[in-house]
This record gives structure tokens, C-alpha cells and sequence, in this order.
């Protein structure tokens, strides 16, 4: 759960090995945020009996609004809409969208999905990792590009955080750990001095060392980067972060030491470089 109730939003999907003789039927409810919908919501699922199987809260929606969208699996055809009608009784709930997932095995609610204000798509990182594998292959200093596309990445996930939540350097990096976790990229473990803004963070399970498989040299560029990006533009210094250990290694975690650059270098300057 992210800062005043915001929720990340990880899963968008499921797969269903419940009661073939059931339907596995999605809703999507969208409800103002200022109006107690969201236990008004759960109290009505919960008279009816509605089971989760999978469900998320996003508050993140422009104009005040919320959206709870949650998988269930029900009987009859006709209970579908008994259910919608009572949701829509509920103050506050201005529409509600229902579906079944004809195939049992997945189900995308939104189209097209978001994820921190911007469209974003469910991919393996197997997928991701075959573009990383290409670009270290075939382009000159590949570790800087990857360094300058995390860098901008972590910039732009900074500035769309600071709009939707208050946040500043007390909590920023607590809120980058939810961010790693609710998109899947690994799990952050924070050695961090604030006073001299140095440290390191190390990544369990990244989906980038993951996935990449045995190498020389460290693989995780683009998340070094992403840390820089972000950190840089929460705290208001220009900082440097530059992975020393990976589990493409044979090392247990990633770890990126992270530090202030020196005065008046420029961030996209020391990735282009190389960060010595």
C-alpha cells in the first residue's frame, strides 16, 4: 500500500484453476474517492458473498476517482448482473463494469493498461532481456545507453510519484522499494546515509540478472540508472549509481553503490562517460 491509501498496481490479470462448472467473471467499479465507496464496496461483496480471487484498489485516477477491479467466479450467468445492480446502488459509485473471461486462463480489465500515468504492457522479461542482449551485442558502449534509458525512466517515475503523493527525500526511497515490487523488478534492501546521501541498494531477484544468465560483468545498467534518475530528481542532487556485484556473477544479490557526483558534472554526461 503506497502513501494516503495510493496502490500500486502489479497484477492485471489471472489464471483460473477454480470450479469448471463456474464463470470466472471480472468487475470494474470506478467511485469517488471522498465518499467511503471503497468500504461501502466491501461490505456489499461481502453480503453477497462475492469470494475475491484476485482484486486491486488504484486512487491514482484523475477527478477524484477510484477504481476497484476484482476477478470472482460465480454459477449463474444471471447472477452477474444482480450484482452489478447492487453495486451500483452503492453512493459514490459512478460506473461498474462487468465481464467473463471466456477462456478461464486470462483476462486484461483495462484497455489499454496504465501504469504511473502512462500506458505500460505485460511482457516476460524474457522479452525485455532479448532487447538487452541485442543492444550490448550489436551497439558501441552499450552500458552507457542502457545506464542514460534507465536515467530517464527513473526521472520520469520521480516526477509522476511527486504529483500523485507527497514525497520528498524522507520517504522517497521507501516508496522506490514499492515501485520495484509492485512492477515486478526485484526486492530492495537499503544501506543509505542521509547525510551523506551515499550507500548502497541491493536488488534480490532482478528481473534483469534473473533472467539474463551467467555473465562476466555486471548486467543490471538500466536499474542503475533507473536509481540514479530517481534519487536525482527526489532529492535535488545529481547522483551517480553504479552497480559492483551481480547475480549473473554468481553473486547472491545486485548491489549498486550510490553516491553524489562531483560538483557540477552533469548526470547524462558521467552515463554517456561511463562511470569510472
Amino acid at each position: 500500500m503506497g502513501e494516503k491509501g495510493v496502490t500500486m498496481v502489479r497484477d492485471l490479470y489471472m489464471f483460473s484453476r477454480g470450479d469448471e462448472n463456474a464463470h470466472v467473471v471480472w468487475f470494474s467499479i470506478t467511485y469517488h474517492t471522498d465518499m467511503g465507496a471503497e468500504a461501502n464496496i466491501n461490505s456489499v461483496l461481502t453480503e453477497i458473498g462475492v469470494k475475491l480471487k484476485f482484486a486491486y484498489l488504484d486512487n491514482t485516477e484523475p477527478n477524484g476517482q477510484g477504481k476497484y477491479v476484482l476477478f470472482t467466479e460465480v454459477k449463474e450467468e444471471a447472477q452477474i448482473e444482480t450484482i452489478n445492480e447492487m453495486l451500483r446502488k452503492i453512493k459514490g459509485v459512478t460506473e461498474v463494469e462487468s465481464g467473463i473471461s471466456g477462456n478461464r486462463m486470462i483476462h486484461t480489465v483495462d484497455f489499454p493498461l496504465n501504469f504511473l500515468g502512462e500506458r505500460a504492457v505485460i511482457t516476460r522479461s524474457r522479452t525485455i532481456l532479448d532487447i538487452l542482449k541485442i543492444i550490448r551485442e550489436n551497439v558501441i558502449q552499450p552500458d552507457g545507453l542502457l545506464l542514460l534509458s534507465g536515467l530517464k525512466g527513473g526521472k520520469g517515475a520521480a516526477k509522476y510519484v511527486k504529483g500523485i503523493m507527497p514525497a520528498d527525500r524522507n520517504n522517497c526511497m521507501a516508496i522506490l522499494r514499492e515501485l520495484f515490487l509492485a512492477s515486478g523488478w526485484g526486492k530492495l534492501e537499503m544501506d543509505f546515509d542521509r547525510d551523506t546521501c551515499s550507500g548502497k541498494v541491493r536488488v534480490r531477484d532482478s528481473f534483469i540478472a534473473d533472467a539474463y544468465g551467467p555473465s562476466d560483468l555486471p548486467v543490471c545498467g538500466y536499474i542503475s540508472g533507473f536509481i540514479a534518475g530517481y534519487m536525482t530528481e527526489m532529492m535535488g542532487y545529481t547522483f551517480q549509481v553504479r552497480e559492483v556485484s551481480c547475480k549473473s556473477m554468481g553473486n547472491a544479490v545486485c548491489e549498486h553503490l550510490v553516491s553524489i557526483a562531483p560538483e557540477g558534472v552533469n548526470l547524462e554526461h558521467i552515463m554517456k562517460e561511463g562511470i569510472k
